[in-house]
């Protein structure tokens, strides 16, 4: 699993947008706009619509078998409904996230009890992931949006289309999820959620 490339630049986004294009020689493409959640990574493998296991990032080669803490994760579900048309294996990768929500209640508790509270909703999420008991990550209500769809036979045209078979399969994905045709869209696109994401349940980094 490898890590994203970041940018805070309309320019960056103006110079990898026109290199696509040359690259296509002006054939008219779509880009996919979504969120970037500021969790940990998970590789979540299914097997005849089953959970079988959960896997973090690591150092991107190896990680950390995790699947009995995911199993308590409401938001990714354990057993797909049939007759929905998911192959018999496929991976899906995500963000593994405690909500502000949840966040804020933890360090209530924590302070409380004369313990350090967490700096960010983050590494409260790792923390919570890391345990050694299952019923604990349970009681922190941490959540999953995921964004990345891995499989053969899953007869999807493009990226955005694998993440609406997704959603329809019981995963939660990125909120205001959008194809743009145009620079011009990209931008107003990011200047929206650079304010509007400040609303949602979790915590966002792109």
């Amino acid at each position: 699993m490898l890590s994203l490339a970041n940018t805070y630049s309309e320019g960056d986004v103006a110079e990898w947008y026109n290199q696509v294009s040359r690259g296509l020689e002006g054939e008219e493409f779509e880009v996919c706009c979504e969120m970037k959640y500021d969790g940990l990574s998970i590789s979540l493998t299914y097997e005849k619509g089953r959970l079988v296991q959960a896997v973090t990032r690591g150092d991107g080669v190896q990680g950390d078998d995790v699947t009995a803490n995911v199993r308590t994760i409401r938001s990714i579900p354990l057993v797909l409904k049939e007759g929905l048309g998911y192959p018999d294996t496929f991976e899906i990768r995500g963000e593994i996230l405690m909500p502000w929500q949840s966040f804020d209640r933890l360090n209530e508790e924590r302070e409380e009890i004369g313990e350090q509270p967490f700096a960010n909703p983050r590494n409260a999420a790792s923390g919570t992931l890391k345990s050694l008991d299952s019923r604990i990550v349970a009681e922190r209500g941490l959540a999953a949006y995921l964004y990345y769809l891995l499989g053969d036979g899953i007869g999807a045209e493009g990226h955005y289309e694998s993440l609406e078979k997704a959603k329809a399969w019981g995963f939660k994905t990125s909120e205001g999820m959008k194809k743009m045709r145009s620079l011009e869209e990209i931008y107003a696109f990011i200047n929206h959620w650079d304010s509007a994401r400040k609303a949602l349940p979790v915590a966002t980094d792109g």
